[in-house]
């Protein structure tokens, strides 16, 4: 249990922003932060789980993992070796070693082949690996057709020989799922990657293809990285969960623990989301404000604090958020009044790192700073706490934060977490 089959290094993995000419020759080169800095490191037998909500990173995480995407910078090791750069036949070799289930099993089976062909296609592809090159073709069509058999009958498609010939469409959505999950395993793999591998089946359908990856574990001792959105399926399948949240993993440590106690407030609002039955057992429910923000331009310090609840004055503040609180003051007509015409309209505002300026010509400069301050005293005070000054200079407002505490992760009661709450 305690060996390591899969270690990432501070993995990061950017991808390019398209763009027109113009705005390639005017404008800076963007790139979306899918994954920034994430390490973690998965031991022989275990089932972790990757953990957060859409866009959040999971799923490139899980790709980048097993190499079908290349990672920026960071380094991957698996069972002990530096893959981060392997390529051509090694990599291919290193294919039948680690395999993935994706989400959509319609989609990753060929329409045009039947269930038994594209079952059988890995073997085919790994033929060298698998030691049967010196089989004849007549000999490795009859071996692998039997071993096909044989595990399709192991997941749970049965009569295996009447749906070896039968085609995707012809299959239910449940038995398209045990088909992917027989065509991953065929190899013989030691990882493997489960993205979101029941979300898009039925809840009757869910609880037998989970208890298949638990006894297909026992049987041929496979390691999993389960990627999942749904709590309650990880609380069930999971041995160990890492919680992410816009490309960085924010807590770190065992299942059971962390949803005994969570600590960081991004796993407590995930937590608190989850509808309870019970009435009499309701609570109010402390849950994240607004929306996830932009990966292209991700907030400064802690990602989450923008809409985190327990949010300190040296979590990140910068111009943008004063900005888009502004941007909210302005649209609330009860509270926004003649604010508009003193403070301008908020597209003549603009943001850059640590600072929010306007550029206060005709306006009152005096008069823009006063007004500010005041729509600053209904702001939280963990904003109000974080800015250094509200000045104006040369007919421009300018409202400046404090730099950010370096934020790092912690070890909390046997698990890592990100956050300056405990640091």
């Amino acid at each position: 249990m305690e060996d390591e089959i899969l270690q990432l290094s501070d993995v990061t993995v950017h991808f390019p922003v398209k763009m027109s000419l113009a705005q390639r020759l005017f404008s800076q080169k963007s790139v979306v932060h899918a994954v920034d800095r994430v390490s973690f490191s998965l031991r022989s037998g275990e089932i972790m789980g990757l953990v957060g909500e859409s866009g959040c990173g999971k799923t490139t995480v899980g790709k980048t993992s097993v190499r079908l995407i290349e990672p920026t910078s960071g380094r991957i090791f698996f069972a002990g070796h530096d893959i981060t750069h392997t390529r051509g036949e090694q990599l291919r070799r290193l294919r039948k070693k680690m395999q993935i289930v994706f989400q959509d099993p319609h989609a990753s089976l060929n329409p045009a082949m039947t269930i038994g062909e594209a079952i059988l296609h890995p073997l085919s592809i790994h033929r060298l690996e698998l030691g049967s090159l010196e089989l004849g073709r007549d000999t490795f069509e009859q071996w692998a057709v039997k071993k096909v058999l044989s595990t399709m009958t192991e997941v749970g498609l049965t009569p295996a020989k009447h749906l070896y010939y039968k085609y995707p469409g012809d299959l239910s959505g449940g038995q398209k799922q045990r088909a992917v999950i027989a065509r991953a395993i065929i190899t013989e793999p030691k990882l493997l990657v489960v993205d979101e591998g029941v979300s898009m089946l039925d809840m009757s359908v869910r609880a037998k293809i989970l208890q298949l990856m638990l006894d297909l574990k026992r049987r041929h001792g496979l390691t999993y990285l389960f990627i999942t959105h749904d709590l309650a399926t990880a609380k069930f399948i999971c041995d160990r969960i890492a919680i992410m949240y816009l490309g960085r993993i924010v807590e770190i440590g065992l299942a059971r623990k962390i949803y005994a106690d969570p600590k960081h407030p991004y796993t407590k609002a995930l937590l608190q989301a989850i509808p309870i039955p019970d009435p009499d057992k309701r609570h109010n429910k402390v849950l994240p404000r607004g929306e996830v923000p932009d990966a292209v331009h991700p907030p400064a310090g802690c990602r989450f604090h923008p809409r985190c609840p327990a949010v300190l004055a040296t979590c990140g503040w910068e111009g943008r958020d004063f900005v888009d609180f502004l941007d909210e003051h302005l649209s609330d007509p009860n509270r926004a009044g003649d604010d508009e015409s003193i403070l301008g309209p908020i597209e003549g505002w603009r943001a850059d790192g640590l600072v929010a300026t306007l550029k206060a010509n005709p306006v009152n400069v005096e008069k823009v700073v006063e007004r500010v301050k005041a729509v600053l005293a209904e702001a939280p005070i963990a904003m109000t706490q974080a800015i250094e000054s509200v000045s104006g200079r040369n007919r421009t407002v300018t409202v400046r934060f404090r730099s950010p505490d370096q934020l790092l992760q912690t070890n909390v009661q046997d698990r890592l977490v990100e956050c300056l709450l405990y640091q």
